[in-house]
């Protein structure tokens, strides 16, 4: 599927109010975890590359209506869907769908200011795996 957006503005300006303050306070979040990293459009959503590797992506348009930050380790890495995680999961945030595959979900702003300090913690420490 081609993607509908070219800039993350564009995407951001296009969300509801709603989820676009969850996405905007994210994207802070992770920008400051890991300042100078690219943001680029990936799967029609924002995504973060490291290294030449998109690292974390958001998913906005799910079923559950939720605001969802994927962390992976772009195409090149192997995954095993029945391996263990590579990372702890200290915070109890992550989901995990494989060894290198986690999902983080957000429905409230409340929620994401009080945990604001994990999910930079839970994005710094995924950013250092190599």
């Amino acid at each position: 599927m081609p993607n509908k957006y070219t800039m993350v503005e564009e995407f951001v300006n296009d969300l509801n109010a709603g989820k676009r303050e969850l996405v905007t306070l994210l994207r802070s979040i992770i920008q400051e975890a890991h300042p100078g990293m690219e943001e680029h459009i990936k799967w029609n959503a924002p995504s973060y590359v490291l290294g030449g590797e998109d690292r974390v992506t958001f998913n906005v348009q799910n079923k559950e209506g939720v605001v969802k930050l994927v962390l992976h380790m772009g195409a090149t890495r192997e995954e095993n869907k029945k391996g263990a995680p590579i990372m702890s999961n200290d915070h109890g945030l992550i989901t995990w769908q494989s060894d290198i595959r986690g999902v983080m979900s957000f429905g409230a702003v409340d929620d994401i200011v009080a945990k604001k300090t994990e999910i930079a913690d839970v994005i710094a420490r995924w950013l250092a795996i190599s």
